[in-house]
Parts: C-alpha cells; structure tokens; sequence
C-alpha cells in the first residue's frame, strides 16, 4: 500500500512506543500481520515473557516502517497522530494490567484467608473495570466517525455501570448487614433486585431484603419483600414461601393464606387436626419436590412432621410415629433435632411457634 507521502530515514528508524506497549494490537489497526505471532510465542510456559519482550522491542524498532508500508495515510500529520493513539493508549492499557495483576493478588490472599464472598465482588469489579477499559481504548483507536464514537462510549460505559454496580452494591450490602445496619441494608438488597434480570437473583436480594425487614421489625415491608421475592420465581424453593404464610397468619390476612402449600398451618393453629391430615395428605402422596434419597422423592419434612402432629393430637399414635419417621428421614441432623421438640411439644407447637414469631414483631 503506498502512501502519498515520503517518509523520511530518520521517521522510519524512530522507535514507535506504541508498537512496543500493545504489541499485537497496535499490529491488527495497523494492518502489520507479522505481530500476531507475539499472541502464541507469549503463553509458551515458563519462558512466553521471554519471548513477548523480544518480540515488543521488534515491533518497537521496525513499528513506523511497517505502518507506513502497510497502511493508508492522507499525510505525515495523520501518520504521527495516528501513532502517538497507541502510546497513550499503551500506557493507559499498561497501568490497567498491573492494577489488574496487584488486586489479583490481593484477593489471593483473601481466598487464603477465608473472605471468599468478598474476594469474589472484587474479582467482579475488576472484570468489569479491565473489560470497560479495553473496550473503551479499542473505541479510541478506530477510526469511526464521531458520532459513531460518541454511541460506542456510551454503550460501553453503560454497560460497565450495569456489570460494575451490581457486585459494588453487593459489597455494600454485605457491609451493611455486617454493622447491623439493617435499613441501608434493605435499601441496597431491594435495589439489586430492581436491578437484577435474573429471576433467582431477584428472589435472593428480595428475600434479603424482607430478612432486613424483619430485623427492623416491619411487618409489612418484610410481607411485600418476600412477595416480590416468591413472585420473581415461583418455582425456586426457599424460605420465602413458608415465612410469608406465617406473616400473613399473625396479620390475620386468612383470604391470602388459603390455596398455599402451607395453609394447613392456619388449620393447625385453630387445633383442626382432620383438616390438616386431609391439607397434607395429597401433598405427601404426589410430592412436586422435596428431598431425593436413593432416587425417590420425599416430600418436605414439614408436611410429615405436621400430619404427625395431627395423628397424635387425634390420638392415632401408630401412624404418628410412621409420619414421624418419614419427617427425620427428609430431615438433615439439626432439622431432626427441631422435628423431635415439636413432636413431643405436638399438643402446644403450633401456638408456641406463631407466639414466637409475634415476639420478635413485639406483636401482641
């Protein structure tokens, strides 16, 4: 490709800095093909720098002789300004790299140290930071009209707020919750999930969120959580499901307790024990989920543990003790522990558990 310019010995000798700093890059937007093999000689194990070094000082020494024979320029102007791009984008792109390297090491040492969830927010953060930047360098280097330019920022910019604020607010949020500081808190969760598009994410910061709430003692601001929570995915188990019921139970909102998987906690309440084993039953027999042992699907323990209680309480002590045991084989070794108390506080456990509740709401 010829250029209508001379370029003159001493230009053509000079070291180009550029070529030097983003090696192989600076070869693609300069049409020099011969950089690429920089790309398999650097990951040759153990001695690759080696070999990456050697081939950036080439590319710094033969850099303005190679652009100039393989690529168009209007004038000498162009040519120089074009070339001093990648020396400003070099050093920017060379201070991301060891901000980059410096933190991964740092949260190295934090993995060592057990504080995997925070590591794991900076490591987000710095993916979302080094991705933005080159992204960003790449767009300076082009030759795109401005108005092109100017959407390619914005959108990258964008993109880096969406991907960089969510492990940033994460941080926070956990900050929060370590100090107690319960409504910050809230506010951070509930934004999350706002923000989130991944429906299990949104239940999770949701049902942090209502976590908060009960903290605070807010009754309401806890019901609404774990309704959006239960809403972003109605097929994802967690305990939003089970709490909002109870919720619903101290506020006497009966209307919106019935037709959920644990309604039979309302009829426990009221000591309609036929009702329960009748709400239950189905629910043991056609398990939807639950817990898999050898390939079979038991139903949850809750439901065993309240047909029991029921059993018991209609003095069928044989098929309680059955249910029972159905309850502690679903049940993890803490689970079987709580399911034993309330098997033997069956005549009082449905009260004692709703006053328990009202107590931490100071409900009375």
């Amino acid at each position: 490709m010829k250029n209508n310019f001379e370029l003159s010995e001493k230009e053509l000798k000079r070291f180009n800095w550029g070529a030097l700093l983003l090696g192989w890059i600076w070869g693609i937007f300069n049409r020099s093909w011969i950089t690429l093999i920089q790309l398999p000689l650097s990951y040759i194990p153990k001695v690759g720098w080696v070999f990456g070094g050697i081939c950036a000082l080439i590319f710094g020494i033969k850099g303005n002789s190679w652009a100039y024979n393989n690529k168009k320029f209007e004038d000498l102007e162009e040519f120089n300004s074009y070339q001093k791009k990648f020396i400003y984008a070099g050093i920017v792109f060379l201070f991301i790299t060891f901000a980059a390297s410096w933190i991964s090491i740092q949260t190295d040492f934090m993995l060592k140290k057990g504080s995997k969830e925070m590591a794991l927010y900076i490591i987000q953060l710095t993916t979302t930071a080094t991705i933005g930047s080159s992204c960003l360098i790449l767009a300076y280097l082009t030759n795109f009209k401005k108005r092109v330019k100017a959407i390619m920022y914005g959108l990258i910019i964008l993109l880096a707020l969406a991907f960089g604020t969510m492990p940033a607010l994460n941080w926070l949020g956990r900050r929060a919750l370590e100090q107690h500081a319960y409504k910050d808190a809230a506010i951070i969760y509930n934004t999350l999930g706002n923000l989130s598009a991944n429906k299990i994410n949104k239940n999770r910061y949701y049902n942090l969120t209502a976590g908060c709430y009960i903290e605070l003692k807010d009754i309401d601001n806890a019901i609404k959580n774990f309704e959006k929570a239960e809403n972003a995915d109605k097929n994802l188990i967690n305990p939003e499901s089970s709490m909002l019921t109870d919720l619903y139970i101290i506020k006497g909102d009966k209307n919106s307790i019935i037709g959920r998987d644990d309604y039979y906690k309302q009829l426990a309440l009221e000591s309609k024990w036929e009702e329960v084993i009748e709400e239950v039953t189905p629910k043991i027999k056609n398990p939807k989920t639950g817990i898999a042992i050898e390939g079979k699907i038991y139903s949850s323990w809750d439901y065993y543990l309240a047909r029991a209680i029921a059993y018991k309480n209609t003095g069928r002590t044989k098929e309680a003790k059955k249910d029972l045991n159905c309850a502690l084989k679903a049940a993890s070794p803490k689970q079987a522990e709580y399911i034993n108390s309330a098997y033997n506080n069956y005549k009082n456990y449905y009260k004692d558990y709703f006053n328990l509740i009202k107590s931490i709401f100071e409900i009375k």
